[in-house]
């Protein structure tokens, strides 16, 4: 009922300690509460001088008030520890997400992660403060009100200790249907999440392939799937609520009709009778207010299990001890018989069920994922890869949709840590890329780069963190003249300064693009340059543009350039094919044309025998 978890969190205990003593000091209250009304309707009954109720009147509400100052307190205290817990979670889970890095966010899909920050941290809000305070009501109030009832007629109060536990036993059956149904809800939920935002990213490429509408029609599944999931939940809560209701009105009854008959025998006075059937529904009242906001809760519950699951997953490898010099003409990077593997569990598969197997998606909605080496039948990504990288030189990743060219350029950013082979950086062996001296190196550069909510020139110094708090407006301006960006500033009032992101400014492709290379020449200190098909969702003219601006940019870096463009041999000293994870071809672009292989079958399925301009 309440997650085990919640008492590893700092003052969680110290909360349900005081919570407790004010469950109990309302218990309390509330048994004075309906003694008072007892003593002023029997004053009533007797036909006693109005004078006689004034105490009986003055213990009800001195009790009344008692029991409504425990009600505030336990919600501020509630609330207080709720809160508490949501500050600690999110910079936990957004590091933990940072420290993860792209590829981790890329399994558990955007829509779920952007979900768990905002709705599941709320949603673990109301679920804290809901369920504490419910729970030791549940546990407290019950077992006081019981002992006066017993002691004041011990046949009632054997009444009601019967039906507790049957009530108890009920609402645990029905709470473990309610659960199930809610874990398949908040499967869809997340389902639907990463489809639509997967949908509303990948828009204008399926727009520009004509399959806009198929995707109007999956989405409108998914949601449909989703609002019968909550229906069904819906149908067990209504179905829970009636069943507690109903059980507990039939037993109040029937300890009702029992002190009937004991006063028309006049085996008992009409005093303690009265208490006790007074007492009988604040009696059930607790577990009735526990059922009602279970079924409200259970989204929370999840919730938290979800943002638990993340934290305690292991931390990816880090090396922050590693020390490397500048990258310059005698620096090599060798990787020997590297491979690496999508991990693959019993509950991956549950989980790709129930977030749309968002990864496999993205290659129809223009995201740069290699679709085909994520799904559970091509688990193997990259197998027995053996490359030397030396010095500047500018190298292009090609191969078919799936064969790896991502997974290799996340692998060489640092993103996944490899299950076998070597890599070594001038000499010295380290186990993966994701050490802070490697990536201090480096500039990994996306399909579609990252554009925020801010000014032009805040982007471009987003990613630069040792130059860019204290780069100059002229240093931004020259980096954006370099990157292709001066004729669009122009024609811009307000140039670096113009908003742009989120409910600002649009911009294209191709002028992200720009954003993100402008970033790298305001940079200078990084020498290594990954691309992962920066123009794979360009139109050809804005491509063509965009490409003079990135040669002039690769001069004098080592440059690895992943593509399925195969335009971009003429611009590049060397060409790796990669076919099914495996390394089948590499040398110079001409070298390798003018001889059968992987590389001239590659250009002979896309319609040509030759390198294009």
């Amino acid at each position: 009922m309440i997650d085990k978890k919640l008492f590893e969190f700092q003052g969680v205990s110290a909360a349900m300690a005081f919570l407790a003593l004010l469950s109990l000091a309302q218990a309390v209250a509330t048994v004075g509460q309906a003694y008072g009304l007892t003593l002023a309707l029997v004053e009533i009954w007797k036909l006693h001088a109005l004078a006689s109720i004034v105490i009986p009147a003055g213990i009800f509400a001195a009790a009344f008030v008692v029991r409504q100052l425990c009600e505030v307190a336990k919600k501020s205290v509630a609330t207080h520890c709720a809160d508490r817990i949501v500050r600690d979670l999110r910079p936990r889970v957004q590091a933990k997400l940072f420290d993860a890095g792209p590829a981790a966010m890329s399994r558990r899909g955007t829509g779920a992660t952007v979900t768990m920050l905002l709705d599941g941290l709320d949603q673990t809000k109301t679920y804290v403060q809901t369920i504490m305070p419910k729970m030791l009501d549940m546990t407290i109030v019950p077992v006081v009100i019981l002992v006066v009832v017993w002691y004041e007629n011990w046949l009632a109060g054997l009444v009601l200790l019967i039906v507790f536990p049957l009530l108890m036993f009920f609402m645990a059956i029905l709470g473990i249907v309610a659960r199930d149904k809610s874990d398949r809800q908040y499967g869809e939920f997340q389902n639907l999440n990463n489809r639509f935002v997967d949908t509303i990213l990948g828009l204008p490429t399926l727009k520009m392939l004509g399959v806009s509408d198929d995707y109007e029609d999956e989405i409108y599944g998914v949601s449909e799937r989703f609002r019968r999931r909550t229906m069904s939940v819906i149908m067990v809560a209504m179905s829970s609520s009636f069943a507690l209701d109903f059980f507990t009105t039939l037993s109040i009854a029937v300890v009702a009709v029992f002190l009937g008959v004991n006063l028309i025998n006049a085996s008992v006075a009409l005093l303690p009778a009265l208490f006790v059937l007074i007492l009988a529904p604040e009696y059930f009242l607790p577990i009735r207010q526990f059922g009602n906001d279970y079924h409200a809760t259970l989204n929370g519950k999840n919730a938290l299990a979800d943002i638990t699951s993340l934290l305690d997953a292991p931390d990816p490898a880090r090396d922050d001890d590693f020390e490397m010099g500048r990258w310059d003409s005698d620096s090599d990077l060798s990787l020997a018989h590297v491979g690496f593997s999508y991990e693959v569990r019993d509950e991956d598969s549950s989980r790709n069920d129930a977030h749309g197997r968002a990864s496999g998606r993205r290659g129809r909605s223009g995201s740069d994922e290699d679709t085909g080496a994520q799904t559970p039948e091509h688990s193997h990504a990259l197998d027995d890869i053996c490359l030397d990288f030396h010095g500047v030189e500018s190298v292009a990743i090609v191969g078919r949709s799936g064969s790896g060219k991502s997974s290799l350029i996340d692998l060489l950013a640092g993103f996944h840590e490899p299950q076998s082979g070597v890599i070594a950086i001038d000499g010295k062996t380290t186990p993966h890329l994701n050490m802070a001296a490697w990536q201090r190196r480096i500039w990994y550069i996306p399909q579609k780069p990252y554009i925020f909510h801010g000014t032009i020139a805040d982007n471009i110094r987003f990613y630069a963190p040792t130059h860019a708090p204290t780069a100059s407006a002229d240093q931004i301006q020259r980096a954006a003249e370099m990157a292709g960006l001066g004729d669009w500033l122009a024609t811009l009032r307000d140039g670096l300064n113009t908003p742009i992101g989120e409910g600002n400014r649009a911009i294209s492709g191709g002028q992200a693009q720009r954003i993100a290379l402008a970033r790298v020449t305001l940079d200078s200190s990084r020498e290594i340059l990954l691309f992962d098909e920066p123009t794979a969702h360009l139109d050809i003219e804005t491509e063509y543009e965009l490409k003079r601006t990135l040669v002039q940019i690769m001069r004098g870096h080592l440059v690895i350039l992943a593509t399925h463009r195969l335009h971009w041999l003429d611009s590049v000293d060397r060409v790796v094919v990669l076919d099914e994870g495996r390394v089948v071809q590499d040398g110079a672009p001409r070298k390798l044309l003018r001889q059968p292989g992987a590389l001239s079958a590659l250009i002979g399925e896309m319609g040509g025998d030759h390198i294009g301009g």
